[in-house]
């Protein structure tokens, strides 16, 4: 058994949002659990209850994103949305392949440069203004 990370994660990972940090984390988590299983050769009874599971919470990810830069104003807000809803649609494609296919190679493969890109691209973008947002409250 390979008891190797498929994502490793980083302080580079990191957008400086405390909540977004670490629902990052735990999207990379779930990432490296399917990972694990599919080292294990359970990845094929693994791979759809772990997509569910990843939908649902990435769907809490993105309405905390979400909620935070509506609070922000931050003005990027609608094309970040628009990410958001083109990840979650891939998602779903994806998970209706692999449900016929069995190929959790591209799953993963997927998962990791989506998400990697997403939070060190996009997300990046937004850090300044959910900053300034969170340096004013704090007393």
């Amino acid at each position: 058994m390979k008891n190797v990370l498929y994502i490793v994660w980083s302080d580079e990972n990191m957008v400086g949002i405390p909540i977004i940090d670490e629902q990052h984390r735990g999207i990379i988590s779930t990432i490296n659990s399917l990972y694990y299983f599919i080292q294990t050769g359970h990845g094929s009874e693994i791979i759809k209850p772990t997509l569910i599971m990843l939908e649902q919470y990435v769907a809490v990810h993105f309405k905390t994103e979400e909620a935070l830069m509506a609070e922000a104003e931050y003005p990027a807000l609608d094309e970040h949305i628009g990410l958001h809803e083109d990840l979650v649609e891939k998602t779903r494609r994806i998970a209706a392949d692999v449900n016929r296919s069995k190929d959790t190679d591209m799953v993963l493969k997927f998962l990791k440069e989506w998400w990697l890109g997403h939070i060190n691209r996009e997300d990046k973008k937004y850090a300044p203004s959910l900053k300034k947002l969170i340096d004013a409250e704090v007393p």
